[in-house]
């Protein structure tokens, strides 16, 4: 039993398993990047970046330069890309811990090449183009001149070229096909120009499973890494194309009750009153809020698991804490563990349900349990 009182189980055995799904499904020749951004969905950026440099990755893949700098704090020396953002003061401290760095402007371009060339260290980047997504990246029609631009620069080193689908999660590849056609023509065009595109990368977890044509030289893994699907028709789509691959969830979300009580009937819970009780009950309070990341459209809708009985979120969500209608479990006592995501025995509450729940995906599900929350590998 943990000391806190809520923390993320990490399983360790999962995690290996679905990266290990996903070594199976692409040559050995690709490489292969888990994104880690965003404190690995949820999951812990440290914990996992470092689990998955044992493992063996080829890539860690974050959003900004922060995320960079931190896993480089921690001694975790597997090649990391930077796929967003970082700021100027940022360059040197990066370059010299060997981070590759996304650009998409020819300014930033330059100020890389300087601060490398000042600091005689070659500079890796990757460039990113917009293929469709209209997020960041340099516009197709630009990003061949801008590119021959870059391999000018001195100090500076074209490690990667590469674009992310907008559509790829749905079953109507229209986009997506359109997306890999433009890719593929800007990687020829750079070819005749006698340009050498060491790592071109494109997919993402959902193309990554649909379609080896979208691997090149390394795919991007992200929420199925996790074993959570970007959505039901690409899991349906992979289902069909690979019947045996199977994705476990890595996290569960646990916490201890922390009072547990009897109210009477005709007694309100919660903030605005929105729960009255129909009957006498017994009630748990748990230490988790919308601070921690349990969304408040759960209130008087979401269900935990206590001793592997659904129970149902009774009142309004605080920010701390929420409140757990445990009448029909017996021998409940406080410090008990609860389960918030996670299954035991029989019953499991998913990130998809919530999401359900909430009217959104479970990537925000997961990336929204507050960092502050240990992330424990189990």
């Amino acid at each position: 039993m943990s000391d806190n009182l809520s923390w993320v189980e990490i399983d360790s055995k999962a995690l290996s398993h679905n990266l290990n799904e996903f070594r199976s499904v692409i040559d050995s020749k690709v490489l292969l990047m888990p994104v880690v951004k965003s404190n690995a969905y949820g999951h812990g950026i440290v914990e996992i970046s470092r689990e998955l440099s044992q493992a063996g990755a080829d890539y860690l893949g974050v959003v900004n330069g922060d995320e960079a700098l931190h896993i480089r704090s921690k001694s975790i020396a597997t090649p990391i890309l930077v796929l967003s953002y970082y700021s100027k003061d940022q360059i040197k401290d990066l370059i010299q811990q060997s981070v590759d760095l996304v650009v998409y402007d020819i300014e930033t371009a330059k100020e890389i090449s300087k601060i490398a060339s000042n600091s005689n260290i070659h500079a890796k980047v990757h460039v990113k183009v917009d293929t469709g997504t209209s997020r960041l990246g340099v516009l197709l029609d630009d990003a061949k001149d801008f590119i021959e631009l870059c391999s000018d620069l001195s100090m500076i080193e074209i490690a990667g070229v590469f674009t992310h689908f907008a559509d790829s999660e749905n079953s109507d590849w229209t986009f997506t096909n359109e997306q890999i056609v433009k890719f593929r023509d800007l990687l020829f065009a750079l070819q005749r120009m006698k340009i050498k595109i060491p790592l071109p990368h494109a997919a993402c977890s959902a193309a990554t499973l649909a379609a080896a044509e979208t691997h090149f030289g390394m795919v991007r893994i992200g929420i199925s890494l996790y074993g959570l699907w970007s959505s039901e028709e690409s899991m349906e789509i992979i289902k069909k194309k690979y019947p045996d691959l199977d994705l476990k969830p890595v996290l569960t979300w646990k916490a201890k009750i922390i009072q547990i009580k009897n109210i009477q009937k005709g007694s309100h819970v919660g903030y605005g009153c929105t729960y009255k009780a129909k009957k006498n009950l017994k009630i748990a309070v748990l230490p988790i809020g919308y601070n921690e990341g349990y969304n408040r459209l759960l209130s008087n809708k979401g269900t935990i698991l206590v001793k592997g009985k659904k129970c149902p979120i009774i009142g309004n969500i605080c920010m701390n804490l929420c409140m757990v209608d445990i009448t029909s479990v017996p021998d409940v006592k406080v410090g008990d563990e609860v389960i918030i995501i996670g299954k035991k025995g029989k019953n499991k509450i998913t990130a998809e349900m919530i999401a359900e729940d909430t009217n959104t995906i479970n990537y925000e599900v997961v990336t929204r349990i507050n960092s502050y929350i240990p992330r424990i590998i189990v």
